[in-house]
């Protein structure tokens, strides 16, 4: 199945009724995957990963189809519900094509974006700030090494939202990255485009991509060059990147007959952020491990939590005073097989109606700059904002807040 590609052009009929409120959507490279024909919904517990595998494999065996594929989206805190959709059908797409279809399609309907209204952020810069100072303090106590802390922003619409135009917003803004939308149970629409692959499998190849380490782009070519040359010389960064891979290595290496670790991270762009990456490679010594019970091992990296990541996970609630629910989990698909791409839920929000809450992180270690990592969770949050076309509206809805509080 996953070797065929459909012709776009053939299946207008299929795509004219495409629903993201009740359909589930993945990219992944130059691939669309959309559920076709639900066959049913279910909840399941993550902590215990044998229990996961087992559920998932019972519930993609009630369907008769051998393509039948299950997609969903795990929780960032292991004692929550992780929801998934079984499909007997998931239609693939050409994603250049799809993205000229649905574009057409939002010109023709004549789309436009309601107007942002208010905003509200739920841990404010002084919030955020204080709880990076209270961390590094773990880390003089040799409490931590690393934790991750995220904030998270709710925007209040004029109107209703349309998934549908947000997600041709994403394609043409952010063409690179694992684009996703996933309809949850709350009513609400999970979207937005990941950089970050925890993990890939197919047989016994296995693929990971950790980033950790990030800079804010810019329009400058001159600036974007000292900016690139600054984050590859970054100490913080780098030992910011070679704690997750640590420790992903340490997960990884059991099942692996063989595992490849490049010495030194690349660069990774995306369109407003450029970011520490290295492509962990690995031949697993059983073909037959499901790519869940791998993923869920993975998951969180210290990329999303922490170091140690046991002691960092009460830590994050603590300081964070909100808990994340899906934001920072992970999504994805898998299929009869076990094979399957999960990738980490960031560069993201949740819609509903005429709401959106959009949620941004930094890594903090021991040399963070309380100042500088706000500023960091600001330009990451631009990849959404920039999605619902409300880039400029929100900084300015953020400094009449500011000065309403000075």
């Amino acid at each position: 199945m996953l070797s065929e590609i459909s012709a776009l052009q053939s299946t207008n009929t299929t795509l004219e009724s495409i629903d993201l409120s009740q359909q589930a959507f993945f990219v992944s490279g130059t691939r669309c995957f959309l559920t076709q024909r639900p066959h049913h919904r279910f909840t399941t517990q993550i902590k215990d990963h044998d229990v996961l595998v087992s559920q998932l494999k019972r519930e993609l065996a009630k369907c008769s189809s051998n393509d039948a594929i299950a997609f969903g989206v795990l929780p960032f805190c292991k004692t929550q519900q992780a929801q998934f959709i079984v499909t007997e059908q998931a239609h693939q797409y050409d994603k250049e094509t799809f993205k000229q279809w649905i574009t057409a399609k939002g010109t023709l309907k004549q789309d436009t974006m309601p107007s942002l209204e208010r905003i509200s952020h739920r841990q404010s810069q002084h919030h955020y700030e204080s709880a990076i100072r209270e961390a590094k303090k773990l880390f003089a106590n040799e409490q931590l090494e690393k934790i991750v802390l995220g904030k998270q922003v709710d925007l209040y619409f004029e109107a209703p939202l349309s998934p549908e135009t947000i997600l041709t917003n994403l394609l043409t803004q952010s063409p690179s990255g694992f684009h996703f939308s996933f309809p949850t149970e709350q009513n609400s629409t999970l979207m937005g485009v990941s950089p970050e692959l925890l993990l890939r499998k197919h047989g016994q190849a296995v693929l990971s991509n950790p980033l950790a380490g990030s800079a804010k782009r810019s329009n400058d070519k001159a600036m974007e060059f000292k900016l690139k040359q600054a984050l590859m010389a970054s100490k913080k960064d780098r030992y910011e990147h070679a704690v997750v891979l640590v420790e992903m290595s340490q997960v990884l290496q059991p099942w692996c007959q063989k595992l490849t670790i490049p010495s030194s991270p690349s660069l990774l762009s995306t369109a407003t952020m450029w970011h520490l990456s290295t492509e962990v490679e690995g031949q697993l010594a059983d073909a037959n491990t499901h790519v869940l019970a791998l993923a869920n091992r993975l998951h969180p990296t210290p990329a999303l939590c922490g170091k140690p990541t046991a002691d960092a996970y009460p830590w994050i609630h603590s300081l964070e005073g909100e808990s994340r629910d899906f934001f920072s989990g992970i999504v994805g698909w898998c299929d009869k097989h076990g094979n399957g791409e999960w990738v980490v839920v960031i560069r993201s929000g949740e819609i509903s109606a005429n709401h959106a809450r959009l949620f941004a992180g930094a890594g903090i270690v021991a040399a963070s700059d309380p100042t500088a990592e706000w500023l960091e969770t600001e330009a990451k949050l631009s990849t959404m904002l920039n999605a619902l076309e409300s880039n400029q509206a929100y900084h300015q809805l953020s400094q009449i807040k500011m000065r309403a509080t000075a």
